[in-house]
């Protein structure tokens, strides 16, 4: 372990215990605040939910008003022999009476009195028409949220019924009078308001059939997220659980009220109800901070004045190690360091200098070889063109003769007219053309064929790299075939590698003979009889590297498929 990290670890173990102890207190301090504000906030909830019911019962109560009231027992009784004067005075109180018993709740409410027997309604906004099939489907004993319509406008209500006589049930061809309560949403909102005004909190009621009534800021959307997040369901007893939303920590508290059978629900950020805690504990960590950064600095002094130029001498010696023979320290250390990164960027330049020289007689050399490679192949050709020109003077055909001279004296334009030793696709292939027109002309039975992709033409390649391949070809495939044959040139630079195949429907070699020249070709010595094979292949692992060179197999349709490869990324 080296001094720095001594020094480190040392700062280390003298402040680990304060940190774990303050860490402890924290933690301790904040589960009492968590524990006592849970207490607070069930009791706010729970007082919350009395009011609420307490404004349910005082709107109930007026249904008992309701039934037990003389006119309304009278109207509900009324016949329909009875005097139309009288019942006209006797509707006028009734609805008069709703008017009042509505005002007297001094709540946004509406009061609804069916009397099935008469099928007659009233209710406390005005006339209301009477529709024992609607009040059937809806009658509940319960408080309901329903859609309503408050002169003309859509809203929810609460909603619950009473029947008079109470032992019908909720039957309403059997009741005298139904007393139907419609509490509006906006009075619960309006106490949900109040109550959230007291804090930082989000409170809302959740009921059946997953119904939400909401405060009138509230976060919809989040809000909707907390009975999923908990797998809550309305019978839950009185509970404080910790949650995640949105990548923030929440305490939601639930409290069900039995005679509503809705959920109040309230939820405040964890870190809000924590802020004093939070903020002494940052304090303190701020402080150990400033002591550790104190600490620190002596650490790094020592580290930039001793360890640094070290690791510096060390990269630059990997780097030799790895090649990189221009690696220099060009970042001045310190005095005493000074000498000694001196003497490594002079070690550095003098092995540069020496791998230079040592790369740029290899590179003469490979040179050299490529040179003597290509002479030998020069004179192979002129010696078959030279032995046709012979066989057709004999044969007394000047024709050939003529021919053949204009294409040597085409072909030795060719090869003085340029001094390097490499070509493109495209020249190469034309002078290939040549010299199998040449060879054709004696044969008489070649059908050539070229087809290479356009962006393979201009690619640099050695020269005299394919016309041995086609000289194999015609020498020892088709040649020795009775009859016509074929001679193709293909190409392709899908994959990693540019492929160029020359192929004939010659006699071929076998499967064993392939794999046999296959290793001769791939060895540095020259071996067996297909000496401008095993040329073309040491060419092009010179110009390609080791990875290129010539592959033999046999010809899909008969014959033999020589093929030239060598990588793309060079």
């Amino acid at each position: 372990m080296s001094l720095i990290a001594k020094m480190f670890l040392l700062i280390a173990v003298l402040m680990t215990p304060v940190i774990a102890l303050f860490t402890y207190s924290s933690q301790q301090s904040a589960e009492v605040i968590t524990r006592q504000i849970n207490i607070a906030n069930q009791n706010r909830l729970g007082q919350f939910l009395l009011k609420v019911e307490g404004m349910m019962d005082q709107v109930s109560n007026l249904s008992n008003l309701i039934t037990k009231d003389p006119d309304f027992t009278e109207f509900a009784q009324a016949s329909p022999s009875m005097d139309r004067y009288a019942y006209a005075e006797l509707m006028e109180t009734v609805e008069r009476k709703l008017g009042l018993f509505s005002l007297s709740v001094n709540k946004m409410s509406r009061i609804n009195v069916y009397f099935p027997a008469s099928q007659r309604a009233v209710s406390s906004d005005g006339p209301l028409a009477y529709d024992g099939a609607a009040l059937q489907e809806a009658i509940s004993a319960n408080w309901t949220l329903r859609a309503v319509a408050d002169r003309g406008v859509a809203k929810r209500a609460f909603v619950r019924h009473f029947v008079q006589p109470y032992s019908r049930g909720l039957d309403v061809l059997q009741a005298s009078i139904v007393v139907e309560v419609e509490l509006m949403e906006d009075n619960l909102v309006a106490l949900l308001n109040e109550f959230k005004s007291a804090g930082n909190n989000d409170p809302f009621l959740f009921g059946p059939n997953r119904q939400y009534v909401f405060n009138g800021s509230s976060d919809e959307r989040l809000s909707r997220l907390i009975p999923a997040a908990t797998g809550f369901t309305t019978g839950m007893s009185p509970i404080a659980q910790r949650l995640q939303l949105d990548g923030k920590q929440y305490l939601a508290y639930y409290y069900k009220s039995d005679k509503l059978d809705w959920t109040l629900i309230d939820y405040v950020p964890l870190e809000d109800i924590l802020a004093p805690v939070t903020r002494s504990r940052q304090l303190f960590y701020a402080a150990v901070a400033v002591l550790l950064l104190f600490g620190a600095v002596s650490v790094v002094l020592l580290y930039w004045n001793v360890q640094v130029p070290i690791k510096q001498l060390t990269a630059g010696v990997l780097r030799l190690a790895q090649g990189n023979f221009s690696e220099r320290i060009t970042k001045k250390p310190a005095r005493e360091f000074q000498l000694l990164v001196l003497q490594f960027n002079r070690m550095a330049a003098q092995i540069q200098h020496l791998v230079e020289k040592v790369y740029a007689e290899e590179l003469r050399a490979g040179e050299a070889v490529m040179k003597q490679l290509q002479s030998q192949i020069n004179p192979h050709f002129l010696h078959n063109s030279l032995a046709y020109i012979v066989s057709m003077a004999k044969m007394n055909r000047t024709q050939p003769v003529i021919s053949m001279a204009y294409s040597l004296s085409d072909y030795y334009k060719y090869m003085t007219r340029n001094v390097t030793m490499t070509t493109t696709v495209r020249e190469e292939i034309a002078f290939v053309s040549s010299y199998v027109e040449i060879m054709n002309n004696q044969l008489d039975k070649i059908d050539f064929r070229v087809e290479l992709p356009q962006d393979m033409l201009e690619l640099t390649i050695p020269r005299l790299l394919i016309q041995p391949l086609v000289e194999n070809a015609i020498g020892h495939g088709l040649e020795a075939k009775l009859g016509g044959g074929s001679l193709r040139i293909t190409g392709c630079g899908d994959g990693p590698w540019w492929t160029i195949t020359v192929t004939d429907n010659g006699v071929g070699l076998s499967a064993e003979a392939c794999v046999e020249l296959n290793k001769r070709l791939q060895s540095s010595d020259k071996e067996g009889e297909q000496v401008g094979l095993w040329n073309v292949s040491q060419r092009l692992r010179i110009q390609f590297g080791t990875e290129a060179g010539v592959i033999v197999s046999p010809a899909a349709g008969g014959g033999l498929a020589v093929e030239l490869r060598w990588s793309r990324e060079l």
